[in-house]
């Protein structure tokens, strides 16, 4: 199998968008116990400039350049984008762990990701 300089395997580019979930919560969860961060306008900013940040400096493999830049749209939707939502669902749904969570969360989770997507 080829590779080219923006694609992965799809099962690398899961471990990349996974490792890109947690870091980005870590780094939310870090600003909290600093004393930021700490109602749902702060945390959505400051996510939109940890994103930005990261995209710009081209923190991680440019296969999963184009979800960073969906999150990003959180930009025109404000807080409506359910960026932390978003973040702190895509950990699970790519570690694997998602199949242990009930089915109720996993429906809620597929219609939050078609919401964000314009559906």
């Amino acid at each position: 199998m080829k590779k080219t300089h923006d694609t992965l395997p799809p099962e690398q580019t899961i471990t990349a968008l996974a490792y890109f979930a947690w870091c980005a919560l870590v780094a939310l969860r870090t600003a909290q116990q600093d004393g930021q961060a700490l109602s749902p306008l702060n945390m959505h900013a400051f996510l939109m400039r940890w994103l930005t940040v990261t995209y710009k400096q081209k923190r991680f493999p440019r296969a999963i350049a184009s979800d960073i830049e969906s999150l990003l749209l959180g930009r025109q939707k404000g807080l409506a984008a359910s960026l932390y939502s978003r973040l702190k669902n895509l950990w699970p749904s790519c570690t694997g762990s998602m199949t242990a969570l009930s089915d109720l969360y996993r429906s809620v989770h597929a219609i939050e990701q078609l919401k964000s997507q314009g559906w």
